[in-house]
């Protein structure tokens, strides 16, 4: 065995480093949804790709693994949609504010519209996104099931036979992102356009 070494007095966590290639400035990124929900797809990511080039410390967790991928993935969704949803709000002009539960079927509502508005996609592809949402509801409706094994009642989160390929699920993701990223952008290339036409008059 190899020896383990345990906390130690004086020991800290989150600090700066000599390594300024390991130190996370996260000052200006924490300002946003979009921060988060891309970190959480490029954790996510970061560790399907290890698995899918086989990497040995990887591949020979992929049963562990496939928990906070799942979950990562997940919360990027729930974020993007709900940074869509701030965006809609204030190119319209509105006054309400975000969904306050994780359900991201129902986020998914209030955020279609606004993406509908903006989208240089076909509704077919919007349909089609909200087909994975639908079915990522149904294994885990309020994001609980890949972060503990069962509910407050002890019931089990997800059905006793589930499979999940990490390849096949980063790869459905990159489509996700690739729409959901690109509505953001678009929504938010919209408000800054707006704002510098404002400034001109």
């Amino acid at each position: 065995m190899t020896e383990r070494s345990f906390p130690q007095k004086g020991d800290t966590l989150f600090q700066g480093g000599l390594d300024i290639n390991l130190n996370a400035d996260i000052s200006y990124w924490n300002k946003d949804l979009s921060g988060y929900a891309k970190g959480y797809k490029d954790a996510a990511d970061v560790i399907v790709n290890g698995v899918i080039e086989g990497n040995r410390s990887y591949t020979f967790r992929v049963p562990y693994l496939v928990f906070p991928v799942v979950f990562l993935y997940r919360q990027y969704i729930e974020l993007r949609l709900k940074e869509a949803i701030l965006l809609g709000i204030r190119i319209n002009y509105e006054q309400h504010g975000l969904p306050k539960h994780h359900r991201i079927d129902e986020i998914w509502k209030h955020a279609r519209p606004y993406m509908e508005e903006v989208s240089l996609s076909p509704h077919d592809d919007l349909d089609a996104l909200e087909a994975c949402i639908q079915e990522f509801c149904l294994l885990d409706p309020d994001g609980m099931a890949f972060r503990y094994p069962a509910d407050k009642e002890g019931k089990p989160h997800l059905p006793e036979w589930t499979v999940i390929n990490l390849k096949h699920l980063g790869e459905t993701m990159e489509k996700i992102g690739n729409l959901l990223d690109g509505a953001t952008e678009v929504m938010f290339i919209a408000l800054q356009q707006r704002a510098e036409f404002q400034e001109d008059f």
